[in-house]
């Protein structure tokens, strides 16, 4: 039904995505005029349909930038890497939980200023783990066959399991932050966030990939290291950064500054201790 039926909310209303613009960083922020979104649609349809019109709202809500190629051509940019965001919306529609203890919930997509979260009804399925995604380990299906005839059919998915390597390298080659994984009790969410996590300014000019991914991390390092000036924890200062991936801050921000000596643990002897916190090396 969900592949080739007419329309298959006649029978299943609850399974569509709903899409929705908030005019701030938190659920509840508002805009100028009070306005609590910006814009909302409930998607329908098959499977493809709703990957489609999810696209389409998440294309036409995004910001987009001029950049002027090394043979002087103007191209368009969005503010998101399609590719990526079609992956995950993909994912989400295709290995969401169909079964009745989710019949009632439905996919939601969020854009927020400084990101778009995908979320998706049931965790990770089986034996898949957080630290298994994006990587060659074989992965575990909860929905077999709809995989299969979307494999087949080649303009929806064309390879297993490649959909998560697609969405970091897309988002590599933007100069963003690597996207962020999250499964909880009975969801999974993949977090995509733009350059005003870290860089407030937008740029209309040719920009090189990798300098844009050094100057996001420098800019991350310089915020995490003057915060530091008095001992944190890892939970403050995923607070300050604004990042709730434990495993992202944890890995890709505090490990390298503690690696290169320029934070340091103030309880040397227990390193992975519950009220460890980090301290700037004064001579950084």
């Amino acid at each position: 039904m969900m592949l080739f039926g007419e329309f298959p909310q006649t029978y299943y209303p609850q399974l569509f995505v709903a899409c929705v613009v908030i005019p701030g960083i938190e659920i509840g922020d508002t805009g100028v005029l009070g306005e609590r979104f910006i814009d909302n649609k409930r998607v329908e349809g098959t499977i493809e349909e709703m990957i489609t019109g999810t696209m389409n709202f998440l294309t036409r809500n995004m910001k987009n930038s001029v950049i002027i190629n090394s043979q002087g051509k103007r191209i368009n940019k969005t503010e998101y890497p399609l590719e990526a965001l079609r992956e995950a919306v993909a994912n989400a529609l295709i290995h969401r939980d169909y079964s009745t203890q989710t019949e009632n919930a439905y996919v939601s997509v969020y854009m927020y200023n400084d990101r778009i979260e995908i979320i998706n009804p049931g965790a990770l399925y089986g034996t898949n783990k957080l630290e298994k995604l994006g990587t060659a380990t074989t992965m575990e299906s909860r929905n077999p066959t709809i995989v299969r005839i979307l494999e087949e059919k080649g303009d929806v998915i064309e390879n297993r399991h490649s959909g998560i390597p697609t969405m970091i390298r897309e988002m590599k080659k933007y100069g963003l932050p690597k996207p962020e994984f999250y499964e909880e009790r009975d969801s999974f969410k993949v977090i995509f966030r733009n350059k005003n996590v870290i860089i407030n300014e937008q740029s209309d000019t040719q920009s090189d990939t990798q300098s844009d991914t050094q100057k996001i991390q420098l800019e991350i390092e310089k915020k995490v290291l003057d915060f530091c000036i008095e001992p944190k924890s890892a939970q403050e200062i995923r607070e300050y950064l604004k990042i709730s991936s434990k495993r992202y801050v944890a890995y890709e921000i505090i490990r390298p500054l503690i690696n290169s000596g320029k934070l340091d643990y103030t309880n040397k002897n227990s390193i992975n201790a519950r009220n460890q916190k980090y301290l700037t090396v004064k001579n950084n």
